[in-house]
């Protein structure tokens, strides 16, 4: 309580005292200054409480504006796969390796399961260029969570978590890069968003991967920088996803 306050609260009680005032009337006589504090307090609920409801309508807006952008998404990459269907099986290998890399590029989540048939298909028209676009395109996604733009790394982050998340040969060119980044800072003298993308995206992966590279995981783990609180929680939740 404020100094002042208890001061004149204290001097009140003393007069009410001597003058064997009631009950009654030592709160008429308190309650005028005890009112300021009670309306501020009560100001302040509201207030608190506007603001945390307000937090939560624009969550909730945001989640909706993500869910329609990834429906436009995902009908937009159905329609381009259904356009590169017939390039897909063109008997010219010129035509059949641009779709290959088109619907990869351009539709991730679908072009990604395409590309896949066909790159395990041994033998296969366009099986080669298929492999290999598919190990172009991990490259390329790592290299974009190394980004200067931020814009770069979290679309890199995001394609990752949910078309890449239970790829092996991905997590090993992820745990490649960083443990480059970690160790020659003269080659890599800013790596520090890229540490943290990765750690952050590294969760997302298979139980069955997360588990098979545990003693690679940890080292990662044990290599991270100290002065970076935000690396450091991703860390604690990668850290509890290998326990």
């Amino acid at each position: 309580m404020d100094p002042e306050l208890h001061e004149r609260l204290d001097k009140l009680e003393r007069h009410l005292a001597g003058k064997k005032k009631d009950l009654w009337d030592k709160l008429a006589v308190i309650a005028p200054l005890l009112l300021p504090v009670a309306l501020t307090l009560v100001g302040w609920h509201f207030t608190n409480e506007h603001n945390r409801n307000q937090l939560e309508l624009q969550r909730k807006s945001h989640e909706s504006e993500l869910q329609v952008a990834y429906i436009n998404s995902s009908v937009g990459q159905s329609e381009l796969i259904k356009d590169f269907m017939q390039q897909l099986t063109n008997p010219d290998t010129a035509v059949r390796n641009i779709a290959i890399e088109a619907v990869l590029y351009a539709a991730p989540t679908p072009g990604k399961r395409i590309v896949e048939i066909i790159a395990r298909n041994e033998g296969a028209a366009g099986s080669a260029t298929a492999r290999n676009a598919l190990q172009a395109k991990r490259s390329d996604l790592v290299e974009a969570l190394f980004a200067a733009e931020n814009a770069s790394r979290l679309q890199a982050a995001t394609e990752i978590m949910q078309n890449w998340s239970a790829d092996e040969e991905l997590l090993h060119v992820l745990l490649e890069r960083s443990g480059r980044c970690l160790s020659d800072h003269g080659v890599a003298p800013d790596c520090a968003d890229g540490i943290y993308q990765t750690v952050s995206v590294l969760p997302s992966f298979t139980h069955r991967l997360l588990q098979a590279h545990k003693p690679e995981l940890q080292a990662l783990l044990r290599r991270l920088p100290r002065n970076s609180p935000l690396t450091m929680g991703q860390g604690a939740v990668l850290a509890g996803k290998i326990e």
